[in-house]
């Protein structure tokens, strides 16, 4: 291990979402340590990380995060900490105090409404230690905030009387286990009620289709955000709603279907079967393309009492669509090393411009528009 103080200890970092990171991180000449159970695909990582850039200093620690976490903190001494070991629901937040306590700041791509609920409990161990600890910074709410932010600088807009956000991955994109669990642990499931909400919503129901400028209609359903209990207040939403969808409509009407019986009451517990059911989603692969999207609806009034219709579409191609959700914890911990944040814990809300995001996405992957 290179004798220089390590910048980065990347929980997860051979992941779906933690190799990208890792990536970007040596690119921008950031000093990471990738962090796995397993020794072989975290070396592997380093190894080409080292060959993309010959120029990165990265290491590897393999240690389990559940056990060893304070005594490798202690002998590593990080400067940040990202913790992308999902899925964040259920979870408690034992490594975020871990890492909180061993001063060091943290930043997390949590999508689980309590996760990050939780998370503000620990705002005044941060500030004591003079850490920062960024939660939920992912594509939502990281992105869709910076969206709305744009549009309330930009068409002076007071009220929003509506917001709809949506997801969509492509079929052929790389998805992780974490993120299927995290999926199946509310399907079909009531979902906790939130400001803005309009009727009660359960999880991957409420079908509907979405179409898109490029990559066409895609069905959608209710589905679970960090942004549902923040937004509301933040951006003086009156009707506040987030879904997400397949590619294929046939993956998407089985889930929704799936999400009818546990509604009905049967006893299906998918999450356990996650892993059997993330090798049979890719059965579904030849219908699908590697091309994803993004969706901000509004309506909203300026301060002339003047309507506002929008929609924001962002659309990524060629299987980047990970990049998306894994930029934030990028982009942060820059701004971190350049001493641009505040002591405490803060969900990722407008602490990124839309300009800021988009730009350091992969060039001629993704295109964004408004309508």
């Amino acid at each position: 291990m290179s004798a220089k103080r390590p910048d980065v200890l990347l929980l997860g970092g051979y992941g779906v979402f933690g190799h990208r990171i890792a990536s970007a991180l040596c690119q921008r000449a950031i000093h990471v340590i990738i962090n796995g159970r397993r020794q072989a695909p975290a070396i592997a990582l380093r190894n080409r990380l080292r060959h993309q850039h010959p120029n990165a200093s990265v290491a590897v620690a393999v240690f389990d995060v559940s056990q060893d976490l304070s005594a490798q903190l202690a002998q590593l001494k990080p400067r940040v900490v990202v913790h992308t070991c999902g899925p964040f629901q259920g979870q408690d937040t034992q490594i975020a105090k871990a890492v909180i306590q061993a001063g060091c700041h943290y930043i997390d791509l949590a999508d689980g409404r309590d996760y990050v609920q939780n998370m503000l409990a620990l705002d005044a161990a941060a500030q004591a230690r003079g850490v920062s600890a960024i939660t939920a910074a992912s594509t939502v709410p990281a992105l869709s905030s910076a969206v709305l932010a744009q549009l309330r600088d930009r068409h002076g807009i007071q009220q929003f009387d509506q917001v709809r956000i949506g997801i969509t991955p492509g079929q052929k994109t790389p998805r992780g286990l974490a993120t299927t669990q995290a999926v199946l642990s509310y399907l079909g499931r009531r979902l906790a009620p939130w400001p803005g909400m309009r009727q009660t919503s359960y999880g991957w129901l409420g079908l509907h289709a979405q179409a898109y400028p490029t990559i066409g209609r895609r069905l959608m359903g209710h589905c679970e955000a960090a942004d549902l209990d923040f937004f509301a207040a933040h951006f003086n939403i009156k009707s506040l709603s987030f879904a997400a969808g397949m590619e294929s409509k046939l993956l998407h009407v089985l889930m929704w279907l799936a999400a009818g019986l546990v509604r009905l009451g049967l006893p299906l517990n998918l999450t356990k079967q996650a892993d059997k059911l993330l090798r049979m989603s890719h059965w579904f692969d030849r219908l699908g393309t590697a091309d994803g999207g993004m969706h901000v609806a509004i309506e909203g009034r300026n301060e002339q009492g003047d309507r506002i219709q929008r929609t924001w579409f962002l659309e990524v191609f060629d299987g980047q669509g990970p990049w998306v959700p894994a930029m934030p914890a990028v982009l942060m911990c820059e701004k971190i090393m350049r001493n641009q944040t505040t002591a405490g814990v803060v969900p990722c809300i407008e602490l990124l411009t839309l300009d800021e995001y988009l730009g350091a996405l992969p060039p001629k992957h993704h295109q964004s528009s408004w309508h």
